[in-house]
């Protein structure tokens, strides 16, 4: 049966930034509105809902559980309309919109300036967010809408994600220079587990990985140091204070400056699978899926020049030649 609600989209925009940033004033200044006139927006919207969407105290707002569920559905309700305004504008050729990609630290350093950079050059009107952070972390953004595309380790098939294989790369073993191992041409993951290594914080993948692979071995990892920042993972290996695990794309300038060695592990060898990682609960924009087709041909690129050692998991032919979007992404 049809009905009217009177809430409008300024109102929905109002409670927003409100619940954002906790407190009237605070969103005033944002919006470049009067305070009483937001306080009015906010309770014409609780009387057209019929429920407070906030608990007022001294140093500001709170939202309610109705508040709550209102934050969600009114922001997944925004987001969906930018898409479509993006989308619809795209039909007449013009790609708009906001995209908010995550990277990881080591893949941020591989290659993000080439995607940006020709993001950029062939949308410049898109609005281009770029995060760094772990995987899980990455994944758990996606899950929240907090990115809209991020590049990933797969770590699991969580019903909230898609994923798209990008590449299996294989893992090395990163040595300093003029070490007992420096001139190896590979070395098993038996040998690897001997030496001091550098990782990564617990939370971490990697670091998880190779726990793992060291208790099936019945061994404890030998942990020199601990480090969270991945620059400092690899400065670390290039002062000799121990060795690390990564790519060969991670280490690449450095290899090529000789300031650090890649030796292959064996026995078992090592392999992770890249992909992109999108939410399956809400459809991917034009913007975002062009910007996937970018990723696609910089991976494919990076592959080929040998720079980064790995075997693609997609045909390089799958990527969109034409101004119609990548649906490789979209919801099927």
């Amino acid at each position: 049966m049809p009905f009217n609600l009177n809430v409008d989209l300024r109102q929905l925009n109002t409670f927003l930034t409100v619940a954002d940033t906790g407190s009237f004033s605070r969103a005033s200044e944002k919006l470049f509105v009067a305070q009483p006139a937001l306080s009015r927006q906010i309770r014409m919207l609780e009387e057209a809902l019929n429920v407070d969407v906030f608990v007022r105290h001294g140093r500001g707002v709170v939202l309610t559980a109705a508040g709550e569920l209102l934050y969600e559905r009114a922001r997944s309700l925004l987001q969906s309309l930018e898409r479509t305004q993006a989308d619809v504008t795209a039909v007449a050729g013009e790609v708009t919109g906001q995209v908010v990609l995550g990277l990881l630290p080591t893949v941020a350093h591989t290659f993000s300036g080439a995607i940006i950079e020709e993001y950029r050059k062939r949308f410049p009107q898109v609005n281009l967010a770029v995060k760094s952070a772990m995987s899980g972390t990455l994944q758990q953004m996606v899950m929240q809408h907090r990115l809209n595309l991020a590049i990933s380790y797969s770590q699991s098939n969580h019903k909230n994600l898609r994923y798209r294989p990008l590449l299996e790369e294989r893992l090395y073993l990163i040595s300093p220079t003029n070490t007992k191992v420096s001139n190896r041409s590979e070395i098993t993951l038996d040998e690897v587990l001997e030496l001091p290594l550098v990782m990564p914080e617990e939370k971490h993948g990697l670091r998880v990985a190779m726990e793992k692979e060291a208790a099936e071995r019945n061994v404890s990892l030998n942990l020199a140091l601990e480090v969270s920042a991945w620059p400092m993972l690899t400065d670390m290996v290039r002062r000799g204070l121990g060795y690390t695990i990564l790519s060969s794309a991670a280490v690449h300038e450095m290899t090529t400056r000789k300031e650090v060695i890649a030796i292959p592990i064996t026995s078992p060898e090592l392999k992770r699978t890249l992909s992109i990682v999108t939410p399956t609960d809400l459809p991917s924009s034009v913007a975002t899926l062009k910007l996937a087709e970018i990723i696609m041909q910089q991976v494919a690129e990076q592959v080929g020049a040998g720079t980064w050692k790995g075997k693609l998991l997609f045909d390089p032919k799958e990527i969109s030649t034409s101004n119609k979007p990548l649906n490789l992404l979209a919801d099927e």
